[in-house]
């Protein structure tokens, strides 16, 4: 999902991954938006709800429909949907991949102790993918990375750094445009009602340490 995108999608879209199969999925898909006009004392009218196992052979994908849409051209758009909702989870496991690794070196080299956790992101529609938060922790301070959504509103990531165990003091990390920025009310910066609101500096191993530090002050 793109962090410009604005239009609403033509269908609500829920994805599993099947147990014990990798690279299987269930996906059902429900138009948006159907009118529900009736008279007065009649039930409402039932909403079509289509299903498909989706199988990824290592790139090439296949469909077995349990219910399918009854015009081919509906079913082709619905398989281009279940494409892209891979490829979107595929980008999202990369991307956090990618910042646990740097994020994890850079707080090793400030003298963090660092472990990593295996979650689940609670995201239907790429079928809960599992991906690592890290746990850093400098003498009694533990500090939590931890990724939270795909997508969020201007951008296409969301993941939040925050001081355990009470949430004292939290950061926001926001992926946009290929880079991942930290929002952070930092030392000298006006107040304001949300973290988002504070000012926001490209992540990098010196403003990771600037996070860190704050962090460890609040802690005391």
């Amino acid at each position: 999902m793109n962090a410009g995108t604005t239009t609403e999608p033509r269908y609500m879209v829920s994805a599993n991954e099947i147990d014990g199969a990798p690279g299987t999925f269930r996906f059902s898909f429900m138009p948006r938006g159907l009118q529900q006009v009736r008279r007065i004392g009649e039930p409402p009218k039932s909403v079509p709800m289509y299903t498909v196992r989706v199988q990824d052979h290592g790139g090439e994908i296949t469909f077995e429909w349990s219910e399918a849409p009854t015009r081919a051209a509906e079913q082709e758009e619905l398989e281009q949907l279940a494409k892209e909702c891979l490829a979107e989870r595929y980008a999202w496991i990369a991307r956090v991949g990618d910042l646990v690794k740097h994020v994890e070196k850079w707080s090793g080299e400030l003298g963090w102790a660092i472990r990593r956790i295996e979650r689940k992101i609670d995201d239907p529609r790429l079928g809960n993918p599992k991906v690592d938060s890290l746990l850093m922790q400098e003498d009694t301070v533990r500090v939590l990375m931890e990724p939270v959504s795909a997508s969020a509103p201007g951008s296409d990531g969301l993941v939040d750094l925050y001081l355990m165990p009470g949430y004292d003091d939290i950061a926001n990390l926001y992926y946009r445009e290929g880079v991942w920025h930290v929002h952070y009310v930092f030392p000298g910066s006006n107040a304001v009602a949300a973290v988002k609101a504070g000012e926001s500096r490209p992540l990098s191993k010196k403003t990771l340490g600037a996070v860190l530090g704050e962090m460890k002050k609040h802690a005391q």
